[in-house]
C-alpha cells in the first residue's frame, strides 16, 4: 500500500467564476451569463430594425436577486403551484400567451406585490372551480376565503408602501391586470434558478398594449362606451397588432392580434358616428365618411379572412385540439364583426328589424359556439367544472345573438349554451349573461302570444342600446336599455331594470 504524498496539491489554473454560482460549483454545464447591456444613448434612432429601448419597453424587477425562501408558509407555496399548474393554462384561454406562461411567474419571483397578487388569484380560482360561494364574501376568515383577501391586501401594501425602492411602472401595470382578474373572480418556463442579479426581465410595453386593449374591449361590450385610443403602431409591435394584413398569417396569435386591432379601430369610428347621430350634428359629410369607413373595413375583413384561411390550409392538420378551438373562437369573432359591418349606425338607431337579415350568420355562429363549448366541457361526476379565462371568447358573441336575434329558436339555443357550462371570461359571466338575455327576451315577447319567427316581434317592442352593470356580491344586475313605450311612440326612451337572482 502506497503512502500518501505530502506534496501540496496544486490549484488548477482555470478562470475564476463569479462567487455563488451554484451551477459552476456543482460541475453541471453552465449556460453562462447574459452580457452586461451597453449604456443606452438617449439619442433617437431612425433605424427601423432597432431593438426596443427603455422608452419602449418596461422592465420587470428590481436589482436584487429573489430570496432563497420565496414563500412564508406552505399555503402560499401550494397556491403558487396551483397558479402555475391550473390557473395559467385556463386563464390564457385557447391561445398561447408568453405573458401568462413565462413573464408573470418570473416577475412574481422578484416583486412581492406580484407574488401576493398571484397567490390571491390562485386561491380564488381554486374556490371558483369548486363552486365555493365564499369567494363573494369579504371577511378575513381563512375558512371563508379570507386567505385570498389577505394576500390581495399584502399585494396592495407592497405597491403603496414598498420595503425597498419604489415599484416601477411596469410592476404597477402588471399588478393592475392581476387585480382585474381578482375582481373578476370575486364571484416550466418560469424557473427562477437561472435568474441572476445582473439580468433584467423585460416585458415589452407593446405586450401590455394588447392586454389592456382586450380588457377595454370587454368594458365597451358590456357598458357601450367609446374604446380607448390606441398608441400609434410600433415597428416592434406584437405580431399582427397593427393595421397591415399579410397574405397569410404565421400563427394564431398574429391572426388574433390583427383581428383585435381591426375591431378596435372600427368600433372607435362607429361610436363616434353614433354620438353624432344622437346629438343631431350628423352631416352628409359624416355619413359619407362613415360609409367609406364601412367599405374600408369590409375590404380589410375579406383580406383578414383570406389570410386566416391560408394559415389554416397550411397548419390545420398539425394543430392540437386547443388550437383548433382557438381557431373556431376567431371565426366566432369574425362573424360578430361581419354583423356590425353589414348594418349601419343609422339603421341601428331607427330600425331594430335590421338585425333579422343576419339569420344565417346567427345560425352559423351558434353552431360554432356549440362545438367549442362541448369540447371545453369538463365534468366531475354530476358537476360541471366552471371555466375562468381572462379574455372574452364565447359569452359576448352568444349574448350578441341572444338579445339581437328575435328568432325564438335561435335565441333560445344561444341562451341554453350560456347556461350549459359556467364560464367567466373577463367581466363576462355566462350564467349572469344568460339571465340578462332571458329577461330581455321575456320583455320583448311579453303580450305577443306565441312567437314563431322574428317578424312576430314588432319594432316598437324591441330593445336596443343594452348595457349590463353586474353586482355579483348582491346577486343582482342593472340592465340599461332603450325602447319605444308603445306602437305610437316615436322616441326611444332609456329604461333601467334590476335583475335579481
Amino acid at each position: 500500500m502506497s503512502q500518501p504524498s505530502n506534496k501540496k496539491a496544486s490549484r488548477a489554473s482555470t478562470p475564476k467564476v463569479r462567487t455563488g454560482c451554484i451551477t459552476c460549483n456543482t460541475g453541471r454545464k453552465c449556460d453562462g451569463y447574459l452580457p452586461t447591456p451597453p449604456a443606452t444613448s438617449r439619442r433617437k434612432t431612425t433605424d427601423p430594425n432597432a431593438r426596443a429601448t427603455p422608452d419602449r419597453a418596461i422592465l420587470i424587477r428590481n436589482t436584487s436577486s429573489p430570496p432563497f425562501e420565496l414563500f412564508d408558509d406552505d399555503l402560499e407555496r401550494r397556491s403558487f403551484n396551483f397558479f402555475k399548474t391550473q390557473t395559467i393554462p385556463e386563464i390564457s384561454g385557447f391561445f398561447p400567451s408568453d405573458f401568462w406562461h413565462r413573464l408573470v411567474p418570473l416577475a412574481a419571483h422578484h416583486e412581492p406585490a406580484l407574488k401576493h397578487a398571484v397567490i390571491a388569484l390562485a386561491s380564488l380560482h381554486e374556490r371558483f372551480q369548486k363552486g365555493d360561494q365564499s369567494i363573494l364574501k369579504s371577511n378575513d376568515a381563512i375558512a371563508e376565503g379570507g386567505f385570498a383577501l389577505q394576500q390581495y391586501n399584502k399585494a396592495i401594501r407592497h405597491l403603496v408602501n414598498p420595503c425597498g425602492s419604489k415599484p416601477n411602472i411596469d410592476t404597477s401595470l402588471v399588478a393592475c391586470i392581476l387585480f382585474a382578474c381578482l375582481e373578476i373572480n370575486d364571484e416550466e418556463r418560469a424557473s427562477p434558478e437561472r435568474v441572476h442579479s445582473s439580468e433584467r426581465l423585460c416585458v415589452p410595453r407593446e405586450c401590455l398594449d394588447v392586454i389592456f386593449t382586450r380588457l377595454d374591449h370587454q368594458r365597451v361590450q358590456m357598458i357601450g362606451s367609446r374604446p380607448m385610443n390606441l398608441p400609434p403602431p410600433k415597428i416592434n409591435a406584437q405580431p399582427g397588432f397593427h393595421p397591415d394584413i399579410p397574405a397569410r398569417f404565421n400563427s394564431l396569435e398574429e391572426a388574433r392580434n390583427n383581428l383585435d386591432y381591426q375591431w378596435h379601430i372600427f368600433h372607435q369610428k362607429a361610436v363616434d358616428v353614433h354620438v353624432k347621430i344622437i346629438s343631431g350634428i350628423e352631416t352628409e359629410e359624416h355619413r359619407a365618411a362613415h360609409d367609406g369607413d364601412r367599405h374600408h373595413f369590409k375590404n380589410e375583413h375579406r383580406r383578414w379572412s383570406t389570410a386566416f384561411q391560408a394559415f389554416l390550409d397550411v397548419n390545420a392538420a398539425n394543430m392540437d385540439s386547443k388550437a383548433m378551438q382557438g381557431a373556431m373562437v376567431l371565426k366566432l369573432t369574425v362573424q360578430v364583426f361581419d354583423i356590425h359591418l353589414e348594418i349601419s349606425c343609422r339603421e341601428l338607431l331607427y330600425d331594430q328589424n335590421c338585425w333579422d337579415v343576419m339569420y344565417p350568420v346567427y345560425e352559423e355562429l351558434i353552431d360554432i359556439a356549440a362545438v367549442v363549448i362541448n369540447a371545453d366541457k369538463v365534468t366531475d361526476g354530476p358537476i360541471v367544472k366552471p371555466i375562468f379565462q381572462m379574455d372574452h371568447n364565447i359569452i359576448g358573441c352568444l349574448f350578441s345573438v341572444a338579445h339581437r336575434c328575435r328568432d325564438p329558436h335561435l335565441r333560445r339555443r344561444a341562451i341554453s349554451l350560456l347556461y350549459k357550462v359556467p364560464r367567466q371570461e373577463g367581466v363576462w359571466n355566462s350564467l349572469l349573461t344568460a339571465r340578462v338575455a332571458e329577461r330581455l327576451m321575456n320583455i320583448e315577447e311579453d303580450g305577443l302570444g306565441e312567437v314563431k319567427c322574428a317578424a312576430d316581434v314588432p319594432d316598437w317592442k324591441r330593445i336596443s342600446d343594452v348595457e349590463v352593470l353586474p353586482d355579483l356580491q348582491r346577486k343582482r344586475s342593472f340592465i340599461k336599455y332603450s325602447r319605444l313605450r308603445s306602437y305610437y311612440s316615436t322616441v326611444r326612451e332609456p329604461v333601467t331594470d334590476v335583475l335579481e337572482w
